[in-house]
């Protein structure tokens, strides 16, 4: 066999090997520079760990500090839980406890990344050779940081889904050169969905060109066909037995594995693994056929047990709930929202997406991997049009972009290694820096400060970070003085419950999570509500104390809402209803806290 028509591996390349390490200590750096943020849903899966190893039941997936009565019943799964608690509870054998959290901060979303970063290589390599593997690892690190999903304290379970997204697209590519792949492909697939299900879009178009090659290639996809449907109905079934209580798997929602998505996932599994037992060796046209009458089947299902998974998650949602909480939801905005905030970083992934759909079109009609490219090209238009409705899309839409930049990128490297013409070597390292959305926020800022200072301060506006406010709210020292006081119910912004939850042994009415809709509703009506009138209903819900964050991040929309008549608008003004007490404080405190005193 001729050298170039050898089977590449890029974990028997040395230069890939040292690729690899420079990238996970170049990634490391700049995630460190960048300094870090503590989300709500970060603090949130860890109070579920800590509740989780403090006792909680393992089928538990209650959060009961969380919304009136007995709490709220979460869709965060296990499979993440577990992982973080393990490591803390090694790490805490030998170490202090704030010592072993803070290493677990730092290794379990760094060491995610890592994996991340080499399923990238993988895939380039497979595509491309060395050039496309090292290429891959270059764009894969700047797709990484500008995510933020791999910080120091990240504990939500997007960055493991990117990790096993990523993963897949690495077994999908491998499918036709390792046996093993389409095992693996599908217990990607039925992780990420048994994880979350925010990217389960991109898992079903997987999925699917799964059945578009058994269609294209048949008795010579039998194998690899059938090997996927089998591991993929496997570990839906041992997940949702290992990790899913009774409770949350009856849950009539699409937001986890629960019945709703479990069942059309394994009867789309069990229909094309059927297919491909009986029909592999049927013409084109009949295994056509057969894959359409499983979709016929997996949308009867759907159609069947999970109506509601088949519509627009948000029209489930109480009006008053979009209204007043999710229109302040930054990752739910659409493009016009996030054209206005982050102008210059959306426009630089709208432009990169375009040019790397055409690439991904031109590589599918070109390279013998036409049915790789055509699935990065499907991933990356869905992506596209879905993150102009949502901006939680961004993060995924990046991820497929990496396969094909990486491509781009080792097409023009080897077009400078062979011919030296400074203007490939330009646009080389032109496309590595546009790579990233961040440099449209530079660009913005720049052309700003041309422009005039008018514009200047409006593109400073829009490309700053807003994670920060409120930030004093978030410390650990803000929660302090509540830990002297009684255990009780606590009205406090949507952004800081999940920080009371970690700091006390405190309760709170709402939070930013969807299915706390009793807290949440609760919450809209008491802020909106004139604060003359709301003391009965303080009592009925069993609110104890009232925190108001000194910087009251929200006081214009909740003036807004309230006619400038609302609890909090009073509470900013200095005037204290009569059924509220001040409790003392130093001026210096983050927050200003009341405890009710009408009557329960």
């Amino acid at each position: 066999m001729h050298p170039s028509q050898q089977r590449y591996r890029s974990h028997t390349d040395p230069v890939v090997r040292w690729g690899f390490l420079c990238a996970c200590a170049a990634l490391a750096i700049l995630m460190t520079l960048s300094g870090y943020y503590e989300g709500s849903d970060d603090v949130m899966r860890l109070v579920g760990v800590r509740d989780l190893l403090a006792g909680q039941g393992w089928f538990d997936t209650y959060q009961h500090r969380l919304g009136p009565d007995e709490g709220t019943l979460m869709h965060w799964s296990r499979l993440v839980d577990a992982p973080i608690a393990g490591l803390y509870v090694a790490l805490r054998a030998v170490l202090p406890a704030e010592t072993a959290l803070q290493i677990t901060a730092f290794v379990w979303p760094a060491s995610l990344a890592a994996l991340t970063l080499w399923a990238f290589a993988v895939t380039g390599g497979v595509l491309g050779r060395r050039e496309g593997a090292i290429s891959a690892l270059v764009i894969g690190v700047l797709t990484l940081e500008h995510s933020r999903k791999f910080d120091y304290f990240s504990f939500d379970h997007h960055n493991l889904q990117i990790l096993l997204f990523a993963v897949a697209l690495a077994f999908f590519v491998l499918r036709k050169e390792r046996r093993y792949a389409a095992w693996m492909l599908g217990v990607c697939l039925a992780l990420s969905v048994s994880v979350g299900t925010e990217s389960i879009l991109q898992i079903a178009l997987i999925a699917v060109f799964c059945a578009i090659d058994w269609i294209c290639n048949g008795a010579s996809a039998r194998h690899r066909t059938i090997s996927f449907g089998v591991a993929l109905v496997f570990t839906l079934a041992l997940t949702s037995l290992a990790t899913t209580g009774r409770d949350g798997f009856l849950y009539p929602s699409c937001d986890a594995l629960t019945l709703s998505v479990a069942l059309p996932a394994t009867a789309a599994a069990l229909g094309l693994l059927a297919a491909a037992w009986i029909g592999s060796g049927w013409s084109m046209p009949g295994r056509f056929g057969a894959c359409l009458g499983v979709g016929i089947m997996t949308l009867a299902v759907a159609f069947a047990f999970a109506p509601h998974c088949l519509s627009n998650p948000i029209d489930a949602l109480p009006q008053d709930m979009r209204d007043y909480w999710l229109s302040q939801v930054a990752e739910a905005q659409n493009i016009s929202v996030v054209l206005e905030r982050h102008r210059g970083e959306a426009l630089a992934l709208m432009a990169m997406s375009m040019l790397t759909m055409g690439a991904a079109l031109a590589f599918a009609v070109k390279s013998r991997a036409g049915l790789d490219y055509t699935l990065f090209l499907v991933l990356i238009a869905v992506g596209f049009f879905v993150f102009l409705y949502q901006t939680r899309m961004m993060t995924f839409l990046s991820v497929s972009l990496v396969a094909v930049q990486a491509q781009i990128l080792r097409v023009l490297y080897c077009s400078y290694a062979q011919d030296r013409r400074v203007i490939t070597g330009l646009a080389m390292v032109a496309f590595v820096i546009c790579a990233s959305p961040k440099a449209g926020i530079s660009l913005e800022r720049q052309i700003g400060s041309l422009s005039g200072p008018a514009y200047s301060a409006t593109a400073a506006a829009v490309g700053q970070d807003t994670s920060d406010t409120g930030a004093s709210c978030r410390a650990p020292q803000a929660y302090a003085a509540l830990q002297d006081l009684p255990s009780g119910m606590i009205l406090v912004d949507f952004d800081f419950a999940a920080h009371v939850l970690r700091y006390t042994d405190h309760s709170v009415l709402g939070g930013n999570y969807h299915r706390n809709q009793a807290g949440i509703l609760a919450q809209i009506d008491l802020f909106r509500s004139n604060a003359s009138e709301i003391a009965p209903r303080l009592g009925a819900l069993g609110v104890d104390y009232i925190m108001l964050c000194a910087s009251a991040p929200r006081a214009e929309f909740w003036a807004w809402a309230s006619g400038s008549k609302g609890l909090q608008t009073r509470l900013v003004e200095g005037e204290v209803p009569n059924y509220l007490s001040s409790i003392p404080g130093a001026p210096s405190d983050a927050f200003r806290m009341f405890k009710v005193t009408a009557e329960k």
